[in-house]
């Protein structure tokens, strides 16, 4: 089935005004799965055409090596920020808490798409630098930490 072509460069200009890279979309039995390439606004430069497939909406992976020093946990994409998993619960991690690998840390609501972020190395929470409902930016400082040696 071919997707109507309006509903296409409305999703593509969703993509490009939020800046993200990748949309899951689905209505009506249809599917479309979006995936936009770096930007080069060089002359003559093309973006790659968008991909068609079911899929769910991932979260760009970061480097698996933890850094030595104290450092950020950033956003990755534009969004909201939440730091539990329902209003009246109590957040995923405070400053102080020590998280292993693996486990949650928020959930990032992007496109009514709600995605639990999980922790990338073991580490210490030093600073919640966001608060709930926070709208981020992709690079918005989340939380301080120290990575901890596994």
């Amino acid at each position: 089935m071919i997707p109507d072509l309006k509903t296409l460069d409305a999703l593509m200009a969703r993509m490009q005004a939020l800046g993200i890279t990748e949309l899951d979309y689905s209505r009506d039995g249809e599917h479309i799965r979006l995936v936009r390439g770096e930007q080069d606004n060089s002359p003559g430069s093309t973006s790659p055409a968008p991909a068609a497939a079911a899929a769910t909406l991932p979260v760009p992976e970061k480097a698996s090596t933890p850094p030595k020093a104290e450092t950020t946990i950033d956003a990755p994409m534009h969004g909201q920020f939440y730091a539990s998993p329902a209003p009246d619960a109590p957040p995923f991690v405070k400053a102080g808490d020590i998280v292993a690998e693996g486990q949650p840390l928020y959930i990032l609501e992007v496109m009514k798409t709600l995605s639990r972020i999980e922790a990338e190395f073991p580490c210490r929470i030093v600073t919640v630098l966001a608060a709930n409902a926070d709208a981020v930016s992709p690079g918005t400082p989340l939380f301080t930490v120290e990575p901890l040696d596994a």
